[in-house]
């Protein structure tokens, strides 16, 4: 009887320790994130959308390394969304969160992909939104669309914002592979420019 107690006591010892290594290493990579520094502030009044849809937002990751989460502030937990597309950009809320506005001066791309962190889906399921939260670093935001259509009406909408000189750096459409892009000032030519 006794030695049952002590077991019991050393698992939970050891599942205390391994929630606590988990909860220091979230708390290390959202200071590491914060570095990248301060979002888009959501314009006052808020921005028209032509388009609003409810969706599911999964993930945000480095460019192109989709197992590589970004803790960014406002897209760090996976949560049903409202995704409100326009002119403007993208305006992205989190219920509790600060809404995250995505200017369309910062969107590099859209496509669709069947995996980032925590998610592996059909081909296509997940619809990855490319954008710079600031300058230097490009990030791929992932959600997975409830309606067919909406899919379609998304990445024509995204497809339409994305200035002309960021319109080579990613490829729309399409795209289960992952390359080797993780931010804009990277010696890594652009999957375009490679050989």
């Amino acid at each position: 009887m006794d030695g049952r107690i002590l077991a019991a006591v050393l698992v939970a010892l050891v599942l205390l320790g391994i929630l606590a290594l988990m909860g220091l290493a979230w708390r290390r990579r959202v200071a590491r994130d914060a570095q990248v520094g301060p979002l888009a502030e959501l314009p006052d009044p808020r921005p028209v959308p032509s388009l609003t849809v409810e969706v599911l937002y999964v993930a945000t990751s480095k460019h192109d390394q989709p197992l590589e989460r970004l803790a960014l502030q406002g897209l760090r937990y996976r949560s049903r969304v409202t995704l409100e597309l326009g002119a403007a950009g993208v305006v992205v809320d989190v219920p509790g969160e600060r809404p995250t506005f995505i200017p369309a001066t910062s969107i590099v791309g859209v496509d669709q992909t069947n995996l980032t962190i925590d998610r592996v889906v059909e081909p296509g399921g997940l619809i990855r939104l490319s954008w710079r939260p600031v300058p230097t670093v490009i990030a791929d935001s992932t959600f997975r669309v409830l309606e067919q259509a909406d899919r379609a009406r998304i990445i024509d909408i995204v497809t339409s914002l994305i200035p002309a000189a960021d319109a080579g750096l990613r490829p729309t459409g399409t795209s289960d592979t992952v390359a080797d892009v993780t931010s804009a000032d990277d010696s890594t030519p652009p999957p375009h420019e490679r050989a």
